[in-house]
C-alpha cells in the first residue's frame, strides 16, 4: 500500500469504534507496541472495557502514522511530551513533520493528523448526564453559563457538550491543557452552522488565528476540533478515515455542523 499524502492546508480525522475489536486479538497481535508507563497503566485497570479503549488509542495512533511514513513500523514510533503532557513523535522520527492529538470516549477513539503542532480534538459521549449548571457556573465564561442556562432544560445537556468538546479542543491544540482557564475564553453558536470565539485579555490570543469545527459523530457523541492556521494563515480543510481493522482503512465524509 502506498503512503498516504497530507497536504500543509489539511487536517486528517481517523476514527475507530470499539466494537470493531475483539481485546484477546488485540492483546496478542499490540499490546507489545504499548510503551512501559502504558503497559502499567494497562495492568492497573480492573476492567476490559477500560484496557480496551487505551489499547485502541495506541493502535489508531501507530496504524495511523504509519500509513504516512511506511518505513516505521507501528511499534517502533517513539514519542516525546511537553512540559503539559501533550505527546509528539521524537524529532529523530518525524520525516513526514507530523503533529498529531487524539481523544476517546466510550466506544469511539479520535485522531487529528496535521502539519501545524496546534491541532485539537475533542469526542465526548454526550448521553452521560452532567451537573450543569454547577459545572457551566464554575468553568465556563459568565456570558456562556448565562446564555447555557437560558436554553430550556432539555436543550442544555446538548448545549454544555458543545460547549464542552470545543473548550478541550482548544486547550489540547494549545498544548497546555487546563492550564489555560476555560473561563478566558468563550464561544459563540451564529445562526444554524457558525460558530463564533472571544478571547479574554489575559488569554493573549488572537480570535483570526483559529479555526474551530464541530462535526456529526453519531448521536451519543459530540465532536470538535480546533487549529492554529500559524503565521501563513493557511485555511485547513478536513478529511476523515475509519480504521475498521489494524489494516483496513475506510474514507468517510465529513459532516460539519458547525465551523468557524
Amino acid at each position: 500500500m502506498t503512503e498516504m499524502q497530507i497536504e500543509k492546508s489539511e487536517i486528517h480525522l481517523w476514527q475507530l469504534e470499539q466494537a470493531d475489536f475483539e481485546l484477546s486479538a488485540l492483546q496478542s497481535e499490540c499490546l507489545a507496541w504499548l510503551t512501559e508507563t502504558e503497559l502499567e497503566r494497562f495492568q492497573r485497570y480492573q476492567f476490559d472495557r477500560h484496557r480496551k479503549q487505551l489499547l485502541l488509542g495506541r493502535v489508531l495512533l501507530r496504524v495511523a502514522l504509519s500509513n504516512y511514513d511506511r518505513s516505521v513500523a507501528p511499534a517502533s514510533w517513539n514519542f516525546t511530551h511537553n512540559d503539559y503532557g501533550k505527546p509528539s513523535i521524537c524529532d529523530e522520527q518525524n520525516r513526514a513533520s507530523l503533529y498529531f492529538n487524539l481523544s476517546h470516549s466510550a466506544e469511539k477513539v479520535v485522531l487529528a493528523v496535521s502539519h501545524f503542532k496546534d491541532i485539537g480534538v475533542d469526542v465526548e459521549c454526550a448521553r452521560k448526564p452532567r451537573r450543569i449548571a454547577a459545572i457551566a457556573q464554575r468553568y465556563f465564561s459568565d456570558k456562556e453559563a448565562a446564555q447555557l442556562l437560558k436554553l430550556p432544560e432539555d436543550q442544555q445537556q446538548l448545549r454544555f457538550y458543545d460547549l464542552w468538546t470545543l473548550k478541550e479542543a482548544y486547550i489540547k491544540a494549545c498544548g497546555m491543557g487546563l492550564a489555560i482557564p476555560l473561563q478566558h475564553f468563550s464561544y459563540g453558536f451564529a445562526g444554524n452552522d457558525g460558530l463564533t470565539v472571544e478571547f479574554d485579555a489575559r488569554r493573549n490570543d488572537v480570535e483570526e488565528a483559529w479555526q474551530f469545527w464541530q462535526l456529526w459523530a453519531g448521536s451519543d457523541f459530540k465532536l470538535a476540533v480546533a487549529a492554529k492556521a500559524g503565521e501563513e494563515g493557511v485555511a485547513h480543510t478536513l478529511s476523515q478515515w475509519r480504521l475498521a481493522g489494524l489494516d483496513r482503512v475506510i474514507a468517510q465524509d465529513v459532516q460539519v455542523i458547525r465551523s468557524k
